[in-house]
């Protein structure tokens, strides 16, 4: 089956995510178009989705929420898988453990990250967060110091066999749906 997997990233560390779920989809079988979620992206010829957006100020960016907005209907027809990539993953974060358990249990209590229309309108099949790199030009200088107040550490937190675990939890869903 042709896999869109769809990313939007302001660093660089969705299009990495995207472009390694990707890989490990076509390890599987599968086909895959990896893009960019700029306006001229479309999954046309795709029989499932996987799209992914970094998280800035609790919400997916402009751009992936937009693409999600204006191929709604294509969307609610294929399965859909999504993930985020924020400092705070489900298993790997830039901050304490202590901190990331707190950070991750009021995330647990808001769905903010996502537009608020997505998961009614595709139902996705699945969903996942991963932690992903941060740099100090990623911040202005107050953001830098209350990441340093919080405990954050600089660096890649990418946990690359997480990321495999779920593109091969994904490849095993997409098999079962080809099959039923």
């Amino acid at each position: 089956m042709q896999v869109f997997v769809g990313y939007a990233s302001a660093h660089g560390s969705t299009r990495r995510i995207a472009e390694r779920i990707a890989r490990q989809l076509r390890s599987s079988g599968h086909g895959t178009a990896v893009r960019p979620l700029v306006p001229a992206s479309d999954v046309t010829g795709c029989g499932a989705v996987v799209l992914g957006s970094a998280v800035h100020d609790g919400r997916w960016l402009p751009e992936a929420v937009e693409f999600a907005r204006r191929n709604a209907g294509a969307l609610a027809g294929r399965p859909v898988w999504l993930f985020s990539v924020s400092l705070v993953g489900e298993r790997s974060s830039a901050f304490p453990p202590v901190v990331a358990r707190c950070l991750r249990r009021l995330k647990a209590r808001s769905a903010a990250e996502l537009p608020a229309a997505l998961p009614a309108a595709i139902a996705p099949v699945g969903r996942h967060d991963f932690a992903g790199a941060v740099a100090p030009e990623h911040w202005p200088p107050i953001g830098r110091l209350v990441f340093r107040l919080m405990g954050g550490r600089y660096g890649e937190y990418t946990d690359w066999g997480e990321v495999d675990a779920w593109a091969a939890t994904v490849a095993a869903q997409l098999e079962a749906t080809a099959d039923s």
